[in-house]
C-alpha cells in the first residue's frame, strides 16, 4: 500500500512568520514552506543597511553617530556607552532560539528549534532589569497598534524565559526616521516573571492554528493589492499563485 504523503506544515516560527500567517496563510506557505522569496525592495534594503550602521556605532566600530540616527541619538549613545564599559551584558544584533518547551536551543537546531527571535539591542539597567529596543525605519502606523503590542510581548517573554534572573523587562520600538518611541517614554511597557505563564499560554494559543494548518487557504485583505504572490505582484516578477 502506498502511503499518502504528509502535507507540509510550519514547524518553527518567528514573529515575522506569525505575522505573515495572520495576514494570509497562503502567503506564509509560499514564502516559508515553498521558499518563494520576494526580491528585496528599496525600503527593505535601506532597513538592513541602517541596521548594520547602528550596530557598528554601538560597538564602537564607527566613531560618529550616522546622521540617520540623530532622532534617536540619546538611546544610541546610551547603548554605545554601556557596551564600551561592559559592566553588565549588552545585547546587539543577537539571535535567540527556543524549543517547544521554551528551553534554550541554537538557531540551526532543525529538529528541536520551535521559536526564533532576532533582537536589535538590549541593556541591563541593573542586574534584574532589562531594557530591550527594536529599531524601526519608516512611519509608525496607529492602525497596527495591536501588532506592535504582540511583537513587544514576544520580545519580553523571550527575555524573561531565557534570562530567569531578570525580574523586569522593559520593551519599546524606536522609529529613527521620526524620532518616535513606542510606547511613549512616560508610559513604558513592562513585564515581569509573574507574566510568563500567561504569556506562554497566550502565544501557544496564537500560533496553534498556524502550526496545525495543512491547507493554507488565502485570506483576502486590504494588502492583497501589494502582495508579491498575488495577481498584482506579476508586474514585479511575482509567481501569481494567488487569485486575489
Amino acid at each position: 500500500m502506498v502511503q499518502k504523503k504528509q502535507p507540509k506544515r510550519i514547524t518553527a516560527w518567528s514573529y515575522s512568520r506569525y505575522a505573515d500567517y495572520k495576514q494570509c496563510p497562503l502567503k506564509a506557505k509560499l514564502k516559508h514552506i515553498d521558499k518563494i522569496q520576494e526580491p528585496p525592495n528599496a525600503a527593505m534594503a535601506r532597513g538592513g543597511e541602517l541596521g548594520k550602521k547602528i550596530e557598528a556605532y554601538i560597538k564602537g566600530q564607527l566613531t560618529k553617530l550616522p546622521p540617520e540616527f540623530k532622532p534617536v541619538a540619546a538611546k544610541a549613545k546610551l547603548l554605545r556607552e554601556k557596551f564600551k564599559k561592559k559592566l553588565l551584558p549588552v545585547v546587539v544584533e543577537d539571535s535567540w532560539a527556543m524549543t517547544r518547551e521554551w528551553a534554550r536551543t541554537v538557531w540551526n537546531d532543525w529538529d528541536n528549534c520551535w521559536l526564533r527571535v532576532k533582537v536589535d539591542a538590549a541593556y541591563h539597567e541593573d542586574e534584574e532589569t532589562l531594557d530591550l529596543t527594536d529599531w524601526k525605519s519608516g512611519k509608525f502606523r496607529q492602525e497596527m497598534n495591536d501588532d506592535y503590542v504582540e511583537q513587544l510581548e514576544l520580545y519580553a517573554l523571550s527575555a524573561l524565559v531565557l534570562m530567569p534572573h531578570l525580574k523586569k523587562v522593559r520593551v519599546c520600538l524606536e522609529y529613527f526616521d521620526q524620532g518616535l518611541t513606542y510606547p511613549p517614554k512616560d508610559k513604558p511597557m513592562e513585564f515581569t516573571q509573574a507574566d510568563v505563564p500567561k504569556l506562554k499560554k497566550l502565544w501557544e494559543k496564537r500560533v496553534k492554528p498556524m502550526m496545525a494548518d495543512t491547507k493554507f487557504a488565502p485570506r483576502p485583505n486590504d494588502k492583497c493589492c501589494w502582495c508579491f504572490y498575488g495577481q498584482s505582484g506579476k508586474a514585479k516578477g511575482g509567481p501569481g499563485l494567488c487569485k486575489f
